[in-house]
């Protein structure tokens, strides 16, 4: 409370009359007259209590006091000043019949008297009668003080209600937020500025029960708000957080000031937008001297006037070696002092900037930077400053430039890989279009890679391609390229050639380099190489065209036998374009369920009875009908499409197998893999998934029939593979024997279980006795390897008749019946066991 309200207050009380205090309690004052007069056998009682110098008297009479008293203010005086008490009064010039008695009141600062007036002469007083008039009259007193304290209560609220009206007035409009609550916690003012910052209208806030809570939803500050109200500090201003209508919270100070009448006026002021500057600088500051970025302000001028800890870390300059100077201390490598005059023009139209510059460090040392410059002005757009921000990248520069090795590089090798190669040829076809030039593209593929891998490890096989990426490298030019594509291939781009002669020559030196052995793990290994070439103009304009017309050259290089180049050749290319074409018929025609099985029944001639059916692989066409394999396996052998067409026949087999033994039919089923198929990584574990799913389907009926053209380029890992077939359970059969060259010298190495003789030898069996000599021989020959023999191409009586005569038991072909659909099976079978004679014995 300040000291001009505490000054009023007193004031207030001082002009507090007496009167007043016995008039707010009149009747009180006339009971407690009547009870003293009463218990002293008075005529009458009253009160009289001194005031100041106020010349009447104050009274508070009884009943039958006499209506126009002539006491006077200075007969009262006399008596307390002669102290006539508990006695009839003497000496009182008008009341000398003593026909009165006093009774003082003392209680603090308060003096009176208890006068009683008698009819007659004043009785002595009895002790009892002495101690209940001390006991009236302090009573009295008490009555007095209780009057007093309500008399000033209500004075100062008039007084407060007074002021607080005229508050009002004056509050409503000034910008600053003022209310007031009352005892209760009821809002009693709330001006236009406190509606406008808190979003509450007086009203509202005036019929609220509780208006606190609104601002101060949690109790415990609610509390703490309450608490300051009785805070004798609480006139000096506090930093509070109310919320407003919208739920934000608010940073605002207030000052609590107390009102005579226990109200308590509150102004406050809000911070909360001084506040948000306040912690944007602080903020701003923080990440000044914290950023990880160094930090250069200069001003108009571009002298540098502040940097931050950062900038010094990473240029190596302190705050004193660059105050005051320009930026150009920095020493930027791939520029000029042109670079400061150009960004002074450009800011005169520009307010940012951006680029990668290379600095200087106070050590000499240089380094990357990315730098961002912007200009600061004020609300009249007039410059203030410049900012500079710049972050050290020179670590992700030489990351950048290593990713970018590694992207174009290989990583065993360290030669450039399939992309930068690309890169490098379309520098080399732009600079050959300039000039009128001629150069070769060169597709390299490692001969006999593989069997060093497989018996020496992949380790030996690594530094044999480190090896040839060496001996590559040193036959190119400057001019020329090299690079590993993956795995053992290689591509080579030769420059600045007068003619397809010239590239001859050099890939005849290629060649002969890669002949030469290495060591490896102390063996010498010899590799060869397949290159294609194709020429630019001649071939084609396209680097990835050339690539690609190199690519199929080798491919023919491995047909003619690998150790050699071959140049690409347009006429191969076309009859390559057009197997490609028929190859993407017969895929569209495998997805939409063209190809189908026939089966081929095989019988035994001694016991006249079917032992197996042979599945064989057609194509439905729709327009032509059914195609024989012969104009259809030529163009799937050796693509991508072999594999999976193969795996469908078994599976299709194994699917009528189980039908089969459904129906009660047991018999072998026998199925071709061509060598693609039976060499693919995959097959035995693909096979073995198809006998699991299809348990019905008994692998020991099952017989797998294989060329021996299938096995000659890798015998070794062909016997592994058919090994692994003999473990399932399955049958193996060597197709078309006799028809090779070294078929005697494989027989003891191949896990075999069936010879079938082509049906070369069958078709002159009755008039070619060379035919005779060799089937009789192979007979002869798979009975002592403990071997059966199946004949193939019967076509005639006679030719069974024949080989029977010869100890073959098992034959096929048209003779016995052309191939069937398997739903015509169960219908021949019928038909063959009912044309057989019983107990038949050849």
């Amino acid at each position: 409370m300040s000291m001009d309200m505490r000054r009023q207050h007193n004031q207030d009380d001082s002009e507090l009359a007496m009167s007043d205090i016995i008039a707010q309690d009149s009747n009180g004052w006339y009971q407690l007259c009547e009870q003293a007069a009463h218990c002293a056998d008075a005529q009458a009682a009253c009160f009289f209590f001194f005031q100041n110098d106020d010349q009447t008297p104050l009274l508070a009479m009884g009943p039958g006091w006499p209506l126009l008293p002539r006491w006077s203010l200075a007969d009262y005086q006399t008596v307390w000043q002669q102290q006539v008490f508990y006695c009839a009064i003497n000496g009182v010039a008008l009341h000398a019949n003593k026909s009165y008695l006093a009774i003082p009141i003392t209680r603090g600062v308060l003096t009176g008297l208890l006068l009683l007036k008698y009819q007659t002469q004043v009785p002595a007083l009895l002790p009892p009668q002495k101690l209940l008039l001390d006991t009236m009259a302090e009573h009295g007193a008490l009555l007095w003080h209780e009057g007093n304290h309500k008399a000033r209560q209500r004075k100062r609220d008039g007084s407060s209600r007074r002021l607080l009206n005229r508050l009002k007035v004056l509050f409503s409009n000034v910008p600053i937020p003022i209310n007031a609550f009352n005892a209760e916690g009821r809002c009693i003012l709330w001006n236009n500025e406190c509606e406008h910052v808190f979003g509450w209208t007086a009203e509202e806030i005036t019929q609220h029960p509780t208006p606190l809570s609104l601002f101060y939803p949690d109790l415990a500050d609610q509390h703490r708000v309450v608490a300051t109200f009785n805070d004798h500090n609480s006139s000096e201003f506090k930093e509070w957080r109310p919320i407003d209508r919208e739920g934000n919270k608010l940073t605002t100070l207030w000052a609590n000031i107390m009102l005579p009448n226990g109200d308590m006026l509150c102004v406050g002021h809000d911070v909360s937008e001084q506040k948000e500057i306040t912690n944007r600088q602080r903020l701003a500051a923080s990440v000044f001297e914290s950023s990880y970025d160094g930090i250069m302000i200069t001003d108009l001028d571009h002298c540098i006037t502040h940097i931050n800890p950062a900038f010094t870390r990473i240029t190596g300059y302190v705050s004193d070696e660059v105050m005051g100077r320009h930026p150009n201390l920095l020493q930027h490598v791939n520029s000029d002092d042109g670079l400061y005059n150009e960004l002074c023009q450009h800011f005169k139209s520009q307010e940012h900037w951006q680029g990668e510059l290379s600095g200087r460090r106070k050590n000499g040392e240089t380094y990357s930077l990315l730098l961002a410059i912007s200009v600061v002005k004020d609300e009249q757009e007039k410059v203030l400053n410049y900012v500079a921000v710049f972050s050290d990248i020179t670590y992700l520069k030489d990351h950048e430039a290593e990713l970018k090795h590694q992207a174009c590089h290989d990583v065993l090798t360290g030669v450039p890989n399939r992309l930068l190669f690309g890169e490098l040829l379309e520098r080399a076809i732009a600079s050959a279009v300039r000039n009128k030039g001629l150069l070769a593209v060169c597709y390299l593929d490692l001969d006999g890679f593989k069997s060093v891998n497989d018996n020496l490890g992949h380790a030996a096989g690594d530094r044999l391609l480190i090896e040839v990426s060496r001996r590559l490298g040193k036959i190119t030019r400057s001019c020329d390229a090299m690079a590993r594509l993956g795995g053992d291939e290689f591509a080579l781009l030769f420059t600045e050639l007068h003619s397809s002669l010239e590239c001859d020559e050099i890939l005849t030196r290629v060649q002969s380099m890669i002949n030469e052995p290495v060591e490896l793990d102390g063996q010498s290994v010899r590799v060869s190489a397949s290159i294609g070439v194709a020429l630019y103009p001649q071939d084609g304009t396209d680097a990835e065209l050339l690539l690609r017309y190199a690519d199929q050259a080798m491919y023919q290089a491995k047909r003619q036998g690998k150790n050699t180049h071959v140049f690409f050749d347009a006429a191969l290319h076309l009859q390559e374009q057009g197997r490609q074409l028929q190859l993407a018929r017969m895929m569209k025609a495998f997805r939409q369920g063209e190809f189908l099985l026939h089966y081929q029944p095989a019988i035994d001639l001694f016991e006249r009875q079917v032992v197996g059916m042979e599945a064989l692989l057609r194509w439905h066409d729709p327009e032509r009908g059914i195609v024989m394999p012969g104009e259809f396996l030529p163009v799937i052998i050796g693509s991508h499409m072999e594999f999976e067409l193969g795996m469908w026949v078994i599976e299709q087999v194994l699917s009528q197998m189980t039908l089969w033994s459904q129906q009660g039919l047991a018999f072998k089923v026998s199925f071709n893999v061509s060598r693609g198929q039976l060499m693919h990584s995959n097959f035995s574990d693909e096979l073995s998934h198809l006998l699991a799913r299809y348990p019905l389907a008994l692998p020991s009926l099952l017989d797998l029939e294989f060329q021996e053209t299938a096995v000659l380029a890798d015998i070794n890992a062909a016997v592994a593979v058919l090994q692994r077939c003999r473990q399932l359970g399955i049958c193996v059969s060597l197709d078309n024997f006799g028809t090779g060259y070294s078929s005697l010298s494989h027989l003891n190495q191949l896990p075999v279980n069936t010879l079938k003789i082509d049906r070369s030898f069958i078709s002159d069996l009755l008039s070619n006795a060379h035919d005779v000599s060799m089937v009789e021989s192979v007979i002869q020959l798979a009975a002592a390897l403990k071997m059966t023999v199946t004949a193939e191409g019967v076509e005639e009586i006679e030719q069974g008749v024949r080989l029977q005569q010869l100890g073959c038991r098992y034959v096929q072909g048209y003779g016995i019946s052309q191939p069937m659909p398997a739903e015509q099976v169960g219908g021949w079978l019928k038909k063959w066991s009912s044309e057989q004679p019983e107990n038949s014995e050849g």
